[in-house]
């Protein structure tokens, strides 16, 4: 599974078909890209559990539920993950690797079909809206895993529900108050790097697995759609994650540790 990182990345058109039941080639139609749109050059957000907990807070998420980091990816240390989980999200880095296996995935998909489920909630992340990949993989998680509160996200959720990928993304790019607890959550003092500028090309790539109708799907908003992954059920989710996660992306780079997993899991916030 691979994925497009950089807000300069081109952008790939949606093909897909949301039926459940039936294995067919993804088409979802064309988006149209809207004639004005106004850049969004959201702040890239850090894999950081308390930035993420305070940011889904804020989003509506209860506070039955909490992010937690994976410390490692052997069974001795996932066995310290609390469990079950109801979701993931997946920091790794953008290489030429990632992006070629990315390519030949799609393209073997777009021949062979894959099943989808029409309950997926999902979007595409497009150039113009900067590093917000971070908050896509919490929205692709949080929407699809939990039911939320009141807020930003279940009101953008609500409003976006029968749009096209390509069009919730676009409404995403005018989605002002969640863009406002992003960029305070990228910038916020508890992160523990330096955050960089809206501008800066960064190195790493946000995406979500999340669990549904007992099959594992990959979202990634640079991704012309979900990747159905196979079976899997609440109890083995997180070791299914991790396997897709070792043979998909970290078999492609060996020597790079840059890799970080948070989970999604019910727990009281810190």
């Amino acid at each position: 599974i691979t994925t497009q990182t950089t807000t300069s990345e081109e952008k790939e058109e949606s093909k897909t078909n949301d039926n459940p039941t039936e294995d067919k080639k993804p088409e979802q139609g064309k988006e149209q890209q809207p004639e004005k749109v106004e850049p969004g050059n959201w702040l890239p957000l850090e894999s950081n559990p308390e930035s993420f907990n305070d940011f889904a807070r804020r989003m509506g998420l209860p506070e039955l539920y909490a992010f937690n980091e994976v410390f490692g990816f052997d069974e001795e240390t996932l066995a310290f993950t609390p469990q079950p989980i109801l979701g993931a999200v997946f920091l790794f880095p953008s290489s030429k690797n990632i992006k070629a296996f990315k390519a030949k995935q799609r393209v073997d998909i777009e021949a062979n079909g894959q099943i989808l489920d029409d309950s997926l909630f999902y979007l595409h992340q497009h150039d113009n809206i900067g590093n917000a990949c971070g908050t896509i993989a919490m929205i692709h998680c949080l929407s699809n895993a939990v039911t939320l509160s009141e807020g930003p996200l279940a009101e953008f959720i609500k409003s976006s529900k029968d749009m096209s990928w390509g069009d919730r993304g676009w409404a995403l790019l005018k989605a002002k108050q969640i863009q406002a607890v992003s960029d305070a959550t990228a910038s916020s003092e508890s992160n523990q790097t330096q955050t960089p500028e809206r501008t800066a090309r960064t190195n790493g790539h946000f995406i979500a697995f999340v669990h549904k109708n007992g099959l594992l799907f990959e979202l990634d908003g640079r991704k012309a759609f979900p990747i159905n992954h196979g079976e899997t059920c609440q109890e083995t989710l997180l070791v299914d994650i991790v396997r897709i996660i070792k043979e998909k992306f970290m078999a492609l780079e060996p020597n790079n540790v840059n890799f970080n997993l948070m989970t999604l899991s019910e727990a009281d916030f810190p």
